[in-house]
């Protein structure tokens, strides 16, 4: 190595220990005070009185007297102690602080930290200077103009106006109180994240139960992760991650999301819940795996689709549901379909578009449009229109007989969610075969069709059979024999046969049809 590059080396070695040993110099405690004296027994102590002021590193002391140690660069301070630095002030009774290691000790019965609008009472604080955070052990009360928080211990962190709670930690809000094993506060934004077993109490009485978020108490904003629980007094949510900002009315759910409505008897279960709200109306958008159930008079609705969408006011009171894409839905006395629906809760009223159909015990009805009005004791009227169709399996032990009937449009009754009777009109068509099942027979037997048509036709139903039938108006009719009747005329326009589309148990509501 040549000697100018030695040199250089060493330059630069010995600029870099100029400068570690520059940050690891103590800077002496600089004092003042009215008055001062220096025992012979302790020539290193200096006792100061009246008056008295300290500054160190930017930190500015005052007590009414002190023993200050030059040599080893410390002091003990009595008596209406005030530590200030920038915005920082910590007042007390008595203060260790040692310049060396820029630590203090401060006790009393009342000792204060205040920044900004932060205010932190406790009997003991130690201020650490290096990471410029003050510590409690034995309890604290903190408050600023909106909030309150008490725990056993806690560290505040003076640069970041950030608290860290530990223990028994309580927080009281405007809205709501908020019990904690672990909590950080930002003074700043009055965001609080909290760790382990939490509960949140509201004042509008929505219980909180979680392990890990965060909450906001200026915003109102909570956001939960690990599975929180949510108590409102008609409904309880959970789901692997949960969001809600209540003064923008918006939020979101993630992950096995399970909804309970006490009131509604509804069950939702879904992958994602998200809200929105505009104005005055407020949209839950639902996507994933939706299955939502409705106990209803001892039986139990069953519905899917790929997406939901409930329209509400602000005050979250439900007045549109949209479903689209494959939905489906299955209770015991009635199964449906269609690729979209809309439920008009005012009304009652269920629409169903694009491809619907209903299976309701032997009836298979489609439409074009089908709408189901409804009550509180079940499905009370049905409209089917244009090209209503309603097919029936007339020998259930082959799928070769049907009866039909079409028309331009139905309108239908029910009691018990089963259909009793309905009006076709509008050029109402019929194929319906004749049987011959006497008791003596071992086998019903097929004695001809009833082919016709009428401008109206009147349909009586047991137990979703057709019984009866009454032609109105400019009737045509004949009876023939199977054989002696065309394929095409037994098969009205129209005609479908989508058994293998009806869902004969609740989790078929998720086989899409073809």
């Amino acid at each position: 190595m040549k000697a100018q590059n030695v040199k250089k080396s060493l330059t630069l070695i010995t600029l870099l220990l100029l400068v570690v040993s520059a940050s690891f110099a103590q800077k002496q405690i600089e004092y003042r005070s009215e008055r001062g004296q220096i025992r012979p027994e302790s020539p290193d102590d200096i006792t100061l009185i009246d008056n008295v002021v300290f500054v160190h590193n930017g930190m500015t002391m005052y007590c009414d007297s002190a023993i200050y140690n030059k040599k080893d660069n410390y002091f003990f301070a009595y008596k209406n102690i005030i530590m200030v630095d920038k915005g920082t002030r910590l007042s007390g009774d008595e203060l260790q602080y040692y310049g060396n290691d820029k630590v203090g000790h401060l006790y009393g019965k009342k000792v204060l930290l205040e920044d900004d609008d932060v205010t932190m009472q406790t009997d003991y604080l130690l201020l650490d200077r290096n990471d410029n955070t003050v510590r409690y052990v034995s309890g604290a009360d903190i408050w600023d103009k909106e909030n309150t928080l008490t725990s056993k211990e806690g560290i505040y962190y003076i640069d970041d106006k950030m608290f860290y709670f530990l223990f028994s930690v309580e927080m009281t809000s405007p809205d709501a109180v908020m019990t904690t094993d672990t909590l950080i506060y930002y003074s700043k934004n009055k965001q609080a994240d909290f760790f382990g077993k939490t509960n949140i109490n509201t004042n509008d009485s929505i219980k909180v139960f979680a392990t890990k978020g965060s909450y906001n108490t200026k915003s109102e904003e909570i956001y939960s992760e690990q599975r929180p629980e949510i108590y409102t007094e008609d409904q309880y949510i959970t789901g692997d991650t949960l969001y809600y900002h209540k003064k923008d009315k918006r939020g979101y759910g993630y992950g096995n999301l399970y909804i309970r409505d006490t009131v509604e008897d509804v069950i939702l279960m879904c992958d994602s819940v998200v809200l929105n709200t505009i104005d005055t109306l407020s949209v839950a958008t639902i996507t994933g795996n939706i299955c939502c159930k409705q106990i209803d008079n001892g039986d139990t609705l069953y519905f899917h689709s790929d997406t939901l969408r409930v329209e509400m006011d602000t005050s979250f009171s439900i007045h549109d549901i949209y479903a689209f894409y494959h939905c489906k839905f299955y209770r015991q006395d009635m199964q449906g379909a269609a690729e979209f629906c809309h439920y008009v809760v005012e009304d009652s009223m269920l629409t169903m578009l694009i491809r619907p159909i209903i299976w309701n015990e032997e009836s298979q009805l489609t439409s074009d449009t089908i709408q189901l009005e409804a009550n509180k004791d079940g499905v009370k009227k049905i409209y089917m229109y244009p090209n209503p169709l309603v097919v029936q399996n007339s020998d259930t032990l082959t799928e070769q007989y049907f009866n039909q009937v079409i028309g331009k449009n139905l309108e239908g009754w029910f009691e018990k969610n089963n259909i009793k009777y309905a009006e076709v009109q509008g050029n109402a068509q019929i194929v319906y075969y004749l049987w011959d099942d006497g008791k003596n027979k071992k086998e019903k037997e097929l004695t001809g069709v009833n082919i016709g048509q009428s401008k109206q036709l009147n349909l009586h139903f047991q137990s979703g059979e057709i019984k009866k039938i009454t032609a109105v108006t400019n009737p045509y009719y004949y009876i023939d024999s199977d054989e002696n009747i065309s394929e095409e005329i037994k098969r009205l326009k129209g005609f479908v046969w989508n058994i293998s589309d009806k869902p004969l148990t609740p989790m078929d509501i998720f086989i899409h049809r073809q």
